[in-house]
């Protein structure tokens, strides 16, 4: 009987509207990692606050995405079911490196990081030029005549390790920073391999205490690069501590190395079928389209209500960006790609005090590697679609045959 009240219990997908989904959403289920958009769209219009199958509900019409992200009543802290929570900073290097980034954090502990990495951040970067596009035409230029080579693995790698390298301060080799940064993204996805998630802990936790020797090289140096600007911050900010400093680095690597790497596959295979001139408004229409960051957590302080639905208290809510970024409510056409759109709400880089730190970077970062592969005439091997990574919570194309002619 009572297994007959559960399943009835279970809430059912209305049958009105094409290729209705099942709810709870799966949002691990192959499918949904293949291509989210039209799972995304069917929510938006009959299950916008909708139950998901780990527990929890994702938030896909534009309002609702937006109006969370400001929500004192949802927070960053992980929950204490989660592998991230507090109790586990002993055991699992995730948890500890949780405990230190922004990304993971409430007011007031969110301040201290936060600051420190948009201060250093922006010192690195003022009045200096980090050579992006003689980097990315040095490595476009490099595979002219080459035949079919992986834009990913020839190009845009080797660009986003360069550029993330000498930026932070990491002197390490380039196929570690690859692997720390493919690694920190492994760690905080869903627990499905533990003799892998071993592997990974260790290998994170020998690359914590190496930034930490690093660290120590900067002390009293004048700052030329993340790492100096951060040591330097400690005479400002003495609860600055060097593991918010070396956790911080490792975020901004992990983001600039994975995103641009992959970005990059996604505005090329778009510079293919719309053409340019590719500049920053391009750029950020390419992301609002096909947004890299498809899905961001969110916890439930306390028990509340979404959009007429109830959420308990600690139970995960997944900010649906990219479906926000496509909703017909706020961008007209949206899965036209409009260059001269208004992008002012477009939900990328977030919004708030979380808003991506690293924006600017990002953008500059991926406009110069966009401009280097179109005035090389780099064509993808093939116009079909993409396949992209098995990752919860981004979309990162897999990999990306591409040609330059020799001319």
């Amino acid at each position: 009987m009572r297994l007959l009240q559960s399943l009835l219990a279970r809430p059912k997908a209305p049958c009105s509207g094409p290729k209705p989904v099942d709810l709870p959403v799966d949002l691990l289920s192959p499918g949904f990692l293949a291509d989210p958009y039209p799972i995304y769209d069917w929510l938006r219009r009959h299950a916008p606050v909708a139950p998901v199958t780990a527990g929890g509900v994702v938030l896909t019409r534009h309002a609702d995405v937006r109006a969370a992200l400001a929500d004192k009543r949802l927070g960053n802290t992980p929950s204490r079911f989660s592998t991230l929570a507090a109790r586990n900073r002993a055991k699992y290097v995730a948890a500890d490196l949780a405990a230190h980034i922004p990304p993971f954090l409430d007011l007031p502990a969110h301040r201290l990081p936060r600051q420190a990495m948009s201060r250093a951040f922006h010192r690195t970067l003022a009045g200096r030029d980090p050579g992006l596009e003689a980097l990315a035409t040095d490595l476009t230029r490099a595979q002219a005549g080459q035949g079919p080579v992986d834009l990913l693995e020839a190009i845009s790698r080797p660009y986003a390790v360069a550029a993330m390298r000498q930026l932070l301060g990491l002197d390490a080799d380039p196929a570690e920073l690859k692997a720390v940064a493919q690694g920190f993204f492994l760690l905080f996805a869903p627990l499905t391999d533990p003799a892998k998630f071993a592997a990974l802990n260790d290998r994170m936790a020998g690359f914590r205490s190496r930034i930490a020797g690093m660290l120590e090289v900067r002390r009293g140096a004048v700052p030329s690069d993340f790492l100096g600007h951060m040591a330097a911050l400690q005479a400002d900010l003495p609860d600055l501590s060097g593991q918010h400093i070396v956790d911080a680095t490792i975020l901004l690597l992990a983001d600039g190395v994975e995103n641009i790497e992959t970005g990059a596959a996604t505005l090329l295979h778009l510079l293919a079928r719309e053409g340019g001139p590719v500049d920053e408004a391009w750029v950020r229409e390419a992301l609002r389209l096909d947004t890299p960051g498809q899905i961001i957590p969110r916890v439930a302080r306390e028990e509340t209500e979404i959009a007429g639905v109830a959420v308990k208290a600690g139970h995960p809510v997944f900010l649906a960006l990219g479906a926000a970024n496509r909703d017909p409510g706020v961008f007209a056409a949206p899965e036209v790609f409009d260059p001269t759109r208004d992008q002012a709400q477009a939900l990328v880089f977030g919004r708030g005090a979380h808003r991506c730190i690293g924006e600017p970077l990002g953008i500059a970062l991926m406009l110069a590697l966009a401009r280097a592969l179109e005035a090389a005439g780099a064509r993808p091997v093939s116009t079909g679609p993409m396949a992209y990574q098995p990752r919860f919570g981004h979309r990162w194309p897999a990999r990306l045959e591409i040609t330059i002619g020799a001319g």
